[in-house]
């Protein structure tokens, strides 16, 4: 063979190597990571137990409490994985001492259940912020599992002040009497509205702070901050407790 051509198929040979190499090394350093568990049983829709017995949080979701019918979604879900091996990714712990990790069967289970509407995004890792962001609201504007639409979908818009600590929520609709409404942060922290309505182009302020309710100027009367000044994110339920409403910020 041509000296010259058995020196371009050496290097291409060594290229082809080096790239194997490359990937291999990859994915075992993403392996390492990673342990292989059993699941025992489901705690709710974000807790498991391991048959290692470790108590286990599922990072960066919170699923809806067991108060709500719709924590069967996300526990279901969870469910099915009873007795199967998957992997799991540790991240740290919590001060309840359970082990905030990724799950991985064939999909990332964590944000396979914000995808489908079965949990929502919560203290998201850095470095997930958009994915898990993106994942949310696809889920939300698209009415999938616990984000079903109230029959106002579409006809408010907010805006947060986190540094002051009020939202501004206008009406975009006809008159809608929000008696019994709920609007919540990321977290748990919510707020019932109580005897307000909206005409069409009327807003109402919402104030983190204690004080008196007068017209359209409303209280939380909460003792501590609300709105986180990094990121978070509003949601706006109707009495039926169906989604009206979400801004998200910082992410």
């Amino acid at each position: 063979m041509d000296k010259k051509y058995s020196f371009i198929i050496a290097i291409i040979i060594t290229g082809l190597i080096a790239s194997s190499l490359f990937v291999l090394s990859s994915i075992s350093k993403s392996s390492e990571n990673r342990t292989l568990i059993t699941v025992a049983r489901v705690i709710d829709g974000d807790t498991l137990v391991t048959a290692e017995g470790q108590t286990v949080r599922l990072l960066n979701i919170n699923a809806p409490e067991k108060s709500s019918s719709l924590h069967l979604l996300s526990k279901n879900y969870l469910n099915s994985f009873v007795n199967k091996t998957l992997e799991m990714e540790i991240s740290g712990s919590d001060k309840y001492h359970r082990l905030l990790v990724r799950l991985y069967s064939s999909e990332y289970i964590n944000k396979n259940l914000v995808e489908n509407g079965m949990a929502s995004k919560f203290l998201v890792s850095e470095s997930e912020l958009t994915s898990f962001s993106e994942a949310e609201n696809k889920a939300i504007n698209e009415g999938r599992g616990i984000w079903s639409h109230s029959s106002y979908y579409g006809c408010f818009s907010t805006h947060i002040n986190k540094n002051e600590e009020f939202v501004v929520i206008e009406n975009l609709c006809p008159q809608i009497n929000m008696n019994l409404w709920m609007l919540k942060d990321e977290s748990r922290k919510t707020y019932i509205f109580r005897n307000i309505t909206l005409q069409e182009s009327e807003s109402l302020t919402l104030f983190t702070s204690e004080g008196k309710d007068k017209g359209k100027d409303v209280f939380w009367n909460s003792k501590t901050n609300i709105w986180n000044n990094d990121r978070d994110t509003l949601y706006l339920f109707d009495k039926e407790g169906k989604i009206a409403h979400h801004e998200t910020y910082g992410y």
